[in-house]
Parts: structure tokens; sequence; C-alpha cells
């Protein structure tokens, strides 16, 4: 058996039941901890929440130090203070506060938030650092931006300082100082300087907890195949694409059916688009559901659709190949790293036409063979089952420490 190390985690988001970061950091703490000694230094923000977890957890479990801000620049982050900089603050105290017990630990390990502009300040450490999986390197495709409704200049903005990133200076001190650098995509490998990348290796941030097997979904005597789009009505997920998708699919395919869940900022104009279309009739729209009433949800479909423009993974792509469904995705970041050709029909990002189209000829084919929709629903179980459960990437996050600290 491998040595338990003493693992110092930095989780800025870490907290049970609130998805995203915050599930991840939780995730990645306890996970851990069935390995490992682990320490988890968070936000005091985050602690009723992770005492309370922490008291229904079976096993080892990990240790929790806590750390906020003074009251004043709560009060602030309260009134509006941008995140990023509540954040860069908060990182740097964390460096000043617990500088004199990185000693004790075996190694330090930065998690959250993963942005790969923002890895930590955890420089000229006492032992070995391992940043990531860092995620965040990934942009808008040029040819999609006409649907950044309302966005425009700011995903323009943030584009070029993506681009621009491998010179900034404290990426480049986090970079050096690092023993390894993980990245959840890519596009993100893509953004450090050449001379970092023999420290880089490709690790998703996220992963999911086991799932039942599903059940045969029942056959429909209608013919109907349904199709389940699940995320925020907002242009970094893009829903205009599904719904533009499934207008011309349905043109050669009555009998497709299109879920979109989720609300936001483009609920109006998504709904708007479906009615000038004329596919309102074969759309169902649903609010944001709880997460514990999404695998139900999935499992009333027949394939799902993921079209992300930006996106440093995809936990919803995740829980539907969970689910067993097929997927109709985009080829690029995140989801390319999920999903294969053996689990979903994919799609290059193009022009807006180019992308509508490829989704569209994406859901014919899926809605025009069963076969193929079992087959690569049966693959994507698989492969959640090999590569993305909690404990065996605790496993090789576990295989990536032991290569760091020798005893």
């Amino acid at each position: 058996m491998a040595k338990r190390l003493k693992v110092l985690l930095s989780a800025y988001a870490c907290e049970p039941g609130r998805g995203s970061e915050p599930e991840v950091g939780w995730r990645w703490a306890t996970s851990l901890a069935k390995l490992h000694d682990v320490t988890v230094i968070t936000r005091a923000n985050n602690q009723p929440a992770l005492e309370r977890a922490l008291g229904l957890l079976p096993g080892p479990r990990p240790r929790f130090l806590y750390f906020d801000l003074g009251p004043r620049w709560l009060k602030w982050k309260k009134r509006g203070l941008p995140v990023w900089i509540y954040y860069f603050l908060w990182q740097v105290s964390v460096r000043w506060r617990f500088g004199k017990i990185l000693a004790d630990y075996d190694l330090v390990h930065h998690l959250t938030f993963n942005s790969f502009r923002q890895p930590g300040y955890w420089w000229f450490c006492p032992r070995p650092v391992v940043l990531g999986p860092l995620g965040g390197g990934q942009i808008c495709p040029w040819g999609m931006f006409s649907l950044m409704k309302g966005r425009r200049l700011a995903e323009f903005t943030r584009s070029l300082s993506v681009l621009a990133s491998p010179v900034l200076p404290n990426l480049l001190l986090s970079f050096h100082a690092a023993a390894r650098i993980l990245v959840a995509n890519g596009d993100t490998e893509k953004r450090i300087l050449r001379c970092y990348r023999h420290k880089v290796l490709r690790l998703l941030e996220t992963g999911i907890a086991v799932h039942p097997e599903p059940q045969p979904s029942e056959p429909r005597s209608t013919g109907e195949v349904r199709f389940m789009w699940l995320s925020r009505l907002d242009p970094i997920k893009a829903p205009e694409l599904p719904v533009r998708a499934f207008g011309q699919a349905l043109r050669t395919n009555p009998k497709l059916r299109l879920t979109m869940v989720g609300s936001g900022p483009l609920g109006d104009y998504v709904h708007r688009l479906a009615a000038e279309l004329g596919i309102e009739a074969a759309v169902t729209w649903i609010p944001q559901v709880p997460h514990a009433d999404v695998l139900p949800l999935l499992a009333r479909h027949d394939a799902f659709m993921f079209t992300s423009l930006r996106d440093t993974s995809g936990n919803v792509l995740l829980e539907a190949m969970a689910a067993g469904l097929p997927a109709v995705t985009l080829r690029h970041q995140g989801a390319a790293e999920i999903a294969t050709d053996a689990t979903a029909v994919r799609v290059l990002p193009g022009t807006l036409e180019e992308t509508v189209a490829g989704l569209a000829a994406g859901m014919l084919k899926l809605a025009e063979d069963p076969e193929l929709r079992r087959r690569l629903g049966k693959a994507a179980r698989e492969r959640i089952a090999t590569v993305y459960e909690w404990d065996k990437k605790a496993v090789q996050m576990s295989t990536i420490y032991a290569g760091l600290v020798r005893h």
C-alpha cells in the first residue's frame, strides 16, 4: 500500500451540494482523504455547510482550515466588489498567513479556483507544489461570436487576455515554481509556455459519483425520439444552437422532440426564436431543476445535446453519459476531452450556419438509428466508469503525488 502523505490543499471553492467548482473542491478533498492525510484551506464562509457534511461522511475525512479577509472586505464583496479582486487578495493573504506551516506537509496542491490565470501564489515553497487541474484557457470560437448577445465586448476582451496570458509575470513565477502543472484540456495547455510543458499532465478537473445502472427506456408507440439540452440560458452555453439545429432537423423528421432545461438571460430570446421557426409545439421548456431530479429527467430521453461555446469541461455531459445517453456535442475544449467518437456524434465548430447544419445532421443520424444510440450510450457509460468516477480520479492524483514525494 502506498504511503499516506500529508497533503495541503488550497481550495477557495469547496462546498458540498452547490455544484460547479464548490462541488469539485469538495469531491477532490473527500476522495483524496481516503488515500492521504488531507488538510484543506478554504473560505470561512464555507464552514457551516462543510461541518454539516463532514458529520455525515463515513471513513477518513479531510481537515479544514478556514480563512476569510476582514469584515470590511466581506462587506465590499457583498456590495459588488469583483470576485477576482477578492480572490486575488485571499490567495495572497493565505500564503502569508499559512506560510509557516508549509514545511509540515509533504506537498502543497492548489485546486480551486481552477483558472490558469490565477493559480495561487505558492512560489518558493519548501515542498513540491501541484497546480490544478487548471482550466480557462479556452476562448469562444471566432465564428460563433454572433451568439454572444449582450456580452460581445466582454468576451472579446477576455479572449485577448487569455491569448496574452503566457507572458504574465505571476504565471511565469507560478509555473516555474510548480513541480507539476495539471490541465483540464488542450486549450489550457496551449497557454503555458513551451519551456514549462514538460511539467504538464492532462487531467479533467471534475468527475462524477457512481450512478446506478440506467433502466432501459420504454419504446414509444408514437416513434418519437427525444433530445434533451440542459444548462443555463446564457450566451456562453449557446441555447440558440440546439433550437436552430432542432428546427432544421424537424423539417426532415417531424417525430423529433426537444426538451430545453434551464433558465437565464436568454430565456425570452430562445422562446421567441422557437416561435419564429414554428417549432414551439415540438419543444418542451423546463425551468432550472434540482440536481436530484436530473437523472430521472435524463432517463426519459433518448439523446443529449451539449453546445457550450466556452467550457473547461462539462459536468452535465458527464451526467448524461453516466445515464447511458448518446450525445450530439461540439468537438472542442472540455467536451472534446470527455466525449469520443465512440460515445457521441461530434461537430467541429465553424461558422454559425455550418455548426447548426452539423448539429442538425447529428440529431438526424441518432434519430434514424436506434442501434447506434444504444451502442454510443453503452460506450458512454463505460467511459464514465473507467475514467471519470471520483475514486478513480483520486487514485490518478495519488500516483502523481507519489512521483513527486520521495521517502
